[in-house]
């Protein structure tokens, strides 16, 4: 796909598939096995956050269709911020992870989440950003996520970040975008014939 400059489109929450909840637990799964079984709450969300960045940016599409938050520790993605908190109620998330708040320590307790719902490109990329940041402390993360065109300091607060600017700062505008677009409706078309099922 050629990247344009052509004229602006728009994009809100209705052009977004639904959130992908057990993509997201065999995200988590891979990076804590990575991780040796655990790895810290901010540390997991970011490298989540990276994951779907990368993967807007070099493919344009998203793996999670999570909703993309400004926080003062930076970006990162909302649902699963909450589920790993265990602040929001999922169908997965619970039966593989716990969380311990005094360590801040979110904890691989079930290693069957496998990863059937990842396509090879996808567990590619994922091992490619944890590669390149997963060595990295939170802090160093933390500066790193702060330097990105989407970040806006919102102090103690969050706030979206809207999606035309995240397509826009990963390098999608114009006509190309609204090829993603178009290719996204038919995922959530798709996505609701199977929930009919």
């Amino acid at each position: 796909m050629v990247k344009t400059n052509a004229n602006e489109v728009s994009v809100s929450d209705s052009d977004i598939p639904s959130f992908k909840e057990l993509k997201t637990v065999q995200i988590a799964t891979l990076l804590a096995k990575r991780s040796g079984g655990k790895i810290d709450l901010y540390k997991l969300i970011k490298l989540i956050y990276l994951i779907d960045r990368r993967a807007l940016e070099k493919h344009g599409y998203l793996v999670t269709f999570d909703r993309p938050f400004n926080m003062n520790f930076g970006p990162i993605m909302s649902n699963a911020y909450n589920l790993a908190r265990g602040k929001q109620e999922g169908e997965y998330w619970s039966k593989y992870f716990s969380y311990s708040n005094s360590k801040r320590t979110v904890v691989l307790e079930n290693h069957t989440a496998g990863n059937k719902e990842l396509c090879e490109s996808e567990i590619e990329l994922i091992n490619e950003v944890f590669n390149e940041f997963g060595n990295m402390s939170f802090q160093q993360l933390k500066d790193y996520t702060h330097s990105l065109p989407e970040y806006e300091d919102v102090g103690s607060t969050s706030k979206e970040i809207q999606w035309l600017t995240f397509f826009n700062v990963t390098g999608w505008h114009g006509e190309d975008l609204l090829s993603i677009k178009d290719e996204m409706h038919v995922k959530i078309f798709y996505d609701k014939l199977l929930n009919m099922e």
